[in-house]
């Protein structure tokens, strides 16, 4: 298996024993898929791109940028750089200085540049059918490009106004089904698009308002996406928009899922743990896909936001804790899943008042069956302040009570602090910002 890191290293690891075999190291992190071709691996790190072999990790060739525009992290949620893809004897890469470039699989010989529009960083996933390659940027813009003849066929904006800084921006995987353009992005609005002509076929808007910020997947007619602050998995009929079923998730999502047989799975993670050094607390999903039923969920390391990749009943994933985890998946899929030992669906965080708060804050939170619970306030880097209470509560709504001050009995500086409850490994959190009292 194979993966890039945010220490800038390539590694590979044999999949059976966890094993490392190689590693190449980069002057850049590594936040985008790898691309096998023969004996080939290919990938990029920052707007550099790498060709080595993948059997020894020696370098075929390498494509250095002296332009670093776009070559880190853009803001804290930009957790991915696009895919590339592979149309004839060539490789294709997006890159963050808003230039697209296709390489010789062999030589690394550039074949063509596209430029975005206004050098919009290029960090969606790439698609390319009946020599078309289809891109997104930073800005919002959908771009389809005839490789044959060098040419724009069209490009479509998403948004008219943006409407707040980290709006709009197309960071998913495109995809492609019958004559429709699937993508994600941070946007509330998914819109799907006619891949000839750029135009909208259908659109569904989350009213509540959080990213449909997933990287789209489509099966046997039928379209599976996630979302981030609507912690939503969605099905829909792909040719018409008709929603088929949601599914309710901890946390955020922002991979695709995968299909397994009869189930759909998928993982998350805490998008607002970005503020301290915590890695977050990562999830993996197993739904029935025929109406989104839960079939079990665990809790596994940090934040994982890499896609899931099965080989022979074995489930692999990559973590924010720096691990990469196996799973034996029809384990997970057929034991007894005890979701109520879990804590699964047990709590929500139903009112914080007030906030900012001087003296003392109120939390009321929902218990939804009798069941052991934990509140902790914590700072944002996720070490514990103080513990507010701890043992079994009964259903119904509860009241807990932070007086400011932590284990010790010492009131703690004016700052923001998250109040977490859980249950078994269904955990909840939000943000309580304490300001010190008048003097």
């Amino acid at each position: 298996i194979y993966f890039g890191s945010m220490d800038s290293v390539f590694y590979a690891v044999d999949i059976k024993t966890g094993s490392q075999l190689w590693n190449y190291k980069t002057s850049s992190t590594i936040q985008s898929k790898a691309l096998i071709n023969k004996d080939i691996v290919y990938f990029k790190s920052g707007n550099d791109v790498f060709a080595l072999n993948k059997n020894s990790g020696q370098e075929i060739w390498k494509s250095v940028s002296d332009d670093k525009e776009g070559s880190a992290k853009i803001d804290l949620w930009d957790y991915h750089s696009g895919s590339a893809a592979i149309y004839e004897s060539n490789i294709f890469f997006g890159l963050g200085n808003g230039i697209l470039k296709g390489f010789d699989l062999k030589s690394g010989e550039i074949y063509i540049e596209i430029e975005s529009k206004n050098h919009s960083p290029i960090k969606s996933g790439l698609v390319v059918e009946e020599s078309v390659l289809y891109f997104g940027d930073w800005d919002g813009r959908i771009y389809a490009h005839n490789l044959e003849l060098n040419k724009q066929i069209w490009m479509h904006k998403t948004y008219e106004k943006q409407l707040y800084p980290t709006f709009g921006q197309i960071n998913t995987q495109l995809s492609i089904y019958k004559d429709l353009l699937f993508f994600g992005g941070r946007n509330p609005e998914m819109q799907v698009l006619n891949k000839n002509t750029g135009e909208v076929q259908w659109t569904y808007i989350e009213k509540d308002g959080g990213w449909i910020s997933g990287d789209p997947l489509v099966m046997n007619d039928t379209l599976y996406i996630g979302g981030s602050d609507n912690h939503e998995m969605f099905a829909f009929n792909a040719d018409t928009g008709e929603k088929y079923w949601t599914f309710e998730f901890l946390n955020n999502n922002f991979s695709q899922a995968l299909v397994y047989n009869n189930y759909l799975l998928f993982t998350t993670g805490d998008a607002y743990n970005v503020y301290g050094k915590s890695p977050g607390k990562g999830y993996v999903y197993a739904l029935n896909r025929s109406d989104g039923s839960i079939v079990n969920f665990t809790k596994v390391g940090g934040n994982i936001y890499s896609t899931l990749i099965e080989k022979n009943g074995i489930l692999y994933l990559a973590s924010a804790d720096g691990k990469l985890y196996a799973m034996d998946l029809n384990k997970f899929l057929f034991e007894e899943p005890n979701l109520k030992s879990k804590g699964y669906n047990s709590i929500d965080i139903t009112g914080i008042s007030p906030s900012p708060f001087k003296s003392s804050v109120k939390i009321t939170y929902n218990v939804n069956y009798n069941t052991n619970v934990n509140i902790r306030i914590i700072d944002l880097n996720e070490d514990e302040i103080v513990t507010l209470y701890s043992g079994n509560k009964t259903k119904g709504e509860h009241i807990a009570t932070w007086d400011g001050k932590d284990n010790k009995g010492n009131l703690v500086p004016d700052a923001y602090y998250f109040v977490e409850v859980n249950s078994g490994i269904y955990f909840k959190k939000a943000i309580i910002q304490k300001q010190l009292a008048d003097k």
